[in-house]
């Protein structure tokens, strides 16, 4: 995507987004010009770790700048390196006695000017006193090819300067402990790249050659600045074809050119699963999970901690980094446990997550896949208090009912054409059919005339068969009228005309709660309310009716107020219309009352 949002100045986006991270970070300063953020509760007791580069890659480096991580970082303007007095201001905020150790990228204008700022520093504090570390994990570079330039940096970098922060926390371990420890850490960490598309970074013209890929292209091995990568491939594969081919390369162990990574199967490894800017978030997680599995299947590797979401980023970069840490091969200095302990130890950097709970191993995640679910037992109603009326009498209601929908439904489907989405006939004809097949199959829901069991078998068809809104509308009244049927029924009252209109008043009650509609908003609220006013005024079920059939009539005069047909364009001057859909559709069903 080439639209980005800048500010007025264009120039200022760097420093405004710097400024943005001390705005939710009260233990976070930023240098305006120099455009550098530091821990201002840093103690400087501790030898002090120093990052940064091109802007672009946030979090990386501003949120990772906390107690047990960077102390500060030093940023340049967007893809392009600092300038080395910037990086040494970033020392001047946190200078440590103890020393400081620069973490950095490896690529070229990193290299350059964090080495200046290391000379510079030296010649100021002596020899000893600042080293430089570069992170190199991209398991993309293959050997052949890296001799000169070295492996280049990717989401790995976040683990290395994880580890490196908790143990600055240490009182014991000297600035050469800590180098050291940083040095092992970064040789037992592998990454790999894959991505859609490469960026287009902001102030520059949108059709500017930045290495786009056509729709159909993906490439492994991208770098993080537009670099391309090692393969591109003319179709997009699954994403477990993906993942394989990415896991291959970074754990194959017959490959001369990229086996960087030596393991064994009982080692255990943090996972580290990054998203460059771009990856819905949905793709993110269904791409981690087939990491996951891929991993302990074909390689029996089953991570004991799992990380995912933006560490490294790369602006809008639809490209996601798989970062594997072997903590096993790391152990040494630290036993596995205590560099578990380490990589758990909270920190209040702005991006590193601290909201899991470590106390047991992720590998137990299988456990918690549950895909047998005993759901609630069908709820069986209660008809206790029942109302029975003769089987055939309740029959010729429900079937006449049905028939009428079927009958009607290429005309209310040719309506909702005209002023819908077209499915209503459909999902009243659904319906129909469901309450005809109740009717004639097995014993038939008629059978011992009673209205509860009715009811209660209609509103199954409603939740299971019908659907859309109409479908979800009725469910919502029909549930309400037999909960209040249900409970008045074991009432005093004995007039069962009475009851009945109570029991629909309270419905439609309850459905006014979950819709807007009311009587002249042409939906099938146009016939429910009138309906149910004129039985509840004259507890007279035809008269009802026949305020249903005018009702559903009525529609042709309103215009669409809700629902889909207030956007069919060219109504504001027509008088006459087609039914409501729905409304008559509701007033067919109600018309089999008057076989009582």
């Amino acid at each position: 995507m080439t639209k980005h949002f800048v500010p007025e100045n264009p120039n200022n986006l760097v420093k405004d987004c710097l400024q943005g991270y001390i705005v939710c970070n009260e233990h976070l300063s930023v240098l305006y010009h120099e455009k550098v953020i530091f821990n201002n509760k840093f103690d400087s007791s501790q030898v002090c770790l120093i990052s940064g580069g091109g802007s672009g890659h946030e979090p990386g480096w501003a949120g990772l700048v906390g107690n047990g991580m960077l102390a500060a970082c030093a940023q340049g303007e967007v893809f392009a390196s600092p300038n080395f007095k910037n990086i040494q201001a970033a020392e001047k905020t946190v200078h440590s006695q103890k020393g400081c150790i620069l973490v950095i990228t490896n690529y070229t204008g990193d290299n350059l000017y964090f080495g200046m700022a290391q000379q510079e520093l030296l010649a100021r504090y002596g020899p000893g006193h600042v080293k430089l570390l570069r992170c190199t994990d991209d398991a993309a570079i293959p050997r052949s090819t890296n001799s000169l330039v070295g492996r280049r940096t990717l989401a790995g970098v976040g683990i290395v300067i994880k580890m490196m922060g908790a143990a600055t926390q240490l009182p014991h371990l000297s600035l050469d402990d800590i180098y050291h420890f940083g040095e092992t850490v970064n040789r037992n960490v592998i990454s790999i790249n894959a991505g859609l598309d490469h960026v287009h970074i902001p102030g520059h013209a949108p059709d500017s050659d930045y290495g786009k890929l056509q729709p159909n292209e993906i490439e492994i091995g991208l770098g993080i600045h537009n670099e391309p990568g090692f393969v591109k491939l003319s179709s997009i594969p699954t994403n477990e074809a993906l993942i394989s081919d990415m896991l291959q390369y970074m754990l194959s162990q017959d490959d001369p050119e990229r086996s960087y990574l030596k393991y064994d199967s009982s080692d255990q490894f943090i996972l580290l699963f990054n998203n460059l800017g771009g990856l819905p978030v949905i793709e993110e997680k269904a791409l981690l999970f087939q990491t996951v599995t891929q991993l302990d299947r074909d390689y029996g590797i089953v991570p004991h901690r799992v990380l995912a979401g933006n560490f490294v980023t790369s602006l809008n970069a639809s490209i996601f980094t798989i970062t594997l840490f072997n903590v096993t091969k790391t152990a040494g200095m630290f036993t596995e446990q205590q560099l578990f302990d380490l990589f758990d130890q909270p920190t209040n950097a702005t991006n590193w997550p601290n909201y899991v709970d470590h106390t047991a191993s992720t590998g137990n995640y299988k456990d918690r896949i549950i895909k047998s679910f005993a759901h609630y037992d069908e709820f069986v109603p209660d008809t206790t208090n029942d109302v029975q009326i003769d089987p055939q009498t309740l029959y010729n209601i429900l079937h006449t009912g049905s028939r009428n929908l079927i009958r009607m439904e290429p005309l209310i489907t040719e309506w909702d054409t005209k002023m819908g989405d077209g499915d209503c006939g459909k999902m009243l004809e659904i319906a129909a059919n469901g309450v005809l097949l109740g009717l004639d199959q097995g014993e038939g829901m008629a059978t011992n005339g009673s209205i509860l069991t009715c009811l209660n078998r209609i509103l199954a068809i409603l939740s299971n068969d019908m659907g859309g809104t109409l479908g979800a509308i009725l469910y919502i009244f029909m549930k309400s009228f037999i909960n209040n049927l249900t409970i008045n029924l074991g009432s005093s009252q004995t007039d069962i005309r009475l009851i009945f209109a109570t029991s629909l008043s309270s419905a439609i009650e309850t459905l006014k709660g979950f819709t807007k509609a009311r009587e002249g908003h042409r939906t099938v609220m146009d016939v429910l309310i009138p309906f149910v006013r004129v039985f509840g005024d004259t507890l007279d079920i035809y008269k009802a009716v026949d305020a249903a059939e005018a009702a559903a009539e009525g529609t042709r005069k309103l215009a669409p107020k809700l629902g889909r047909a207030t956007y069919v364009g060219g109504l504001e001057n027509k008088k006459d219309f087609v039914p409501d859909p729905g409304a008559y559709g509701v007033y067919e069903a109600i018309r089999g009352l008057r076989c009582l």
